[in-house]
């Protein structure tokens, strides 16, 4: 099942990520400046994951997705990540509640 592109390298790629992920940062360095971990619902492309990850070095960032999306965040992990990311775990936020 293809979700995203894929960029130069065969990695699940959104350009929105790309495009939102500066401004993003910036709040959420603010809001998560006192926390330890963060569980991100639904990591897509990994993309925002990598990227966060490795400007909020003492944060836990924990991926989630839907199991299709699992191979995909794991290659971009493999390929960008750094010690504070972690591999997917299985979410699906449509059946909660």
């Amino acid at each position: 099942m293809d979700y995203f592109e894929t960029d130069a390298h065969g990695l699940p790629h959104a350009a929105t990520c790309e495009r939102n992920k500066g401004p993003i940062l910036e709040i959420i360095s603010q809001i998560f400046a006192r926390a330890e971990s963060v569980l991100e619902l639904g990591s897509g492309t990994g993309q925002h994951a990598v990227h966060f990850a490795a400007r909020m070095p003492w944060l836990l960032w924990q991926t989630s997705d839907l199991e299709p999306l699992h191979q995909g965040i794991g290659r971009r992990i493999d390929a960008e990540g750094s010690a504070n990311v972690r591999k997917p775990v299985h979410m699906d936020v449509g059946r909660l509640g």
